[in-house]
């Protein structure tokens, strides 16, 4: 791998390592879960100082290509979780599995009650889950919904998605959506929900979905765990 690191070329030398890296794992030649030289072997392997590797190591972990464990050593991570957050569709093979956290009725506060167009003093239904992907925790997602629009959605098992649920139980035909995402940081009680040191990155999703006339039925948040998943979406041009 040192023959072709290039000094000359103006590209950082922990840059080049760090790519180098990538690929390694990209192609295959270091798989999920393997274990990598350690920083002392793999700075003499680039000829290059243990700083400089130190910099291209720090970073890939970072980005949650790599993952770091005290006393043993680093890792290949596993390969992120690929899923279209933006319209909430996932791919089957990483499951529906949702494990509610707490339900309960709220009043509405001053923000929902303008998104949801409710009025004063009206009551919501504040459903928090943990969503899982492959058995592991992956996202917390929290959905408001009009205690006056279902009245008996506590009835329901929910655990499974809520637009399928409204939809095939209440005929509520859901067809518009709005979204927003935005990058923050993982609190206290989400990093411990999510199984992850706190302060990580994550993704905040809010989704207002709406009947074809716009009138507003759910609103969705989702914090999903930044070095597990990647967001994807498509449109047209």
């Amino acid at each position: 791998m040192k023959d072709l690191i290039n000094e000359h070329s103006g590209i950082p030398l922990y840059y080049q390592i760090k790519e180098l890296i990538r690929e390694k794992i990209e192609n295959g030649e270091w798989k999920s879960g393997d274990k990598i030289p350690n920083e002392v072997d793999l700075a003499k392997n680039f000829s290059v100082s243990r700083s400089t590797m130190r910099q291209a190591i720090l970073e890939l972990v970072n980005e949650g290509i790599l993952t770091r464990k005290k006393g043993v050593g680093t890792f290949v991570s596993k390969p992120k979780i690929e899923g279209n957050f933006i319209s909430f569709t996932f791919p089957e093979e990483l499951g529906t599995k949702h494990t509610p956290i707490s339900i309960k009725v709220i009043e509405g506060t001053a923000g929902k009650l303008k998104v949801l167009n409710l009025k004063d003093q009206e009551k919501v239904f504040e459903i928090i889950r943990l969503r899982f992907f492959n058995d592991e925790p992956a996202a917390i997602e929290k959905s408001y919904i009009p205690v006056s629009l279902i009245p008996d959605l506590l009835d329901n098992n929910l655990e499974g998605k809520l637009i399928d649920l409204i939809t095939e139980k209440y005929g509520i035909i859901m067809t518009k959506y709005q979204n927003s995402i935005e990058p923050v940081l993982l609190d206290s009680f989400e990093a411990k929900i999510l199984e992850v040191e706190q302060n990580q990155p994550a993704l905040k999703i809010t989704k207002l979905v709406m009947t074809p006339q716009g009138s507003p039925v759910i609103l969705f948040t989702s914090i999903i765990r930044g070095d597990r998943c990647k967001v994807q979406f498509s449109s047209e041009i």
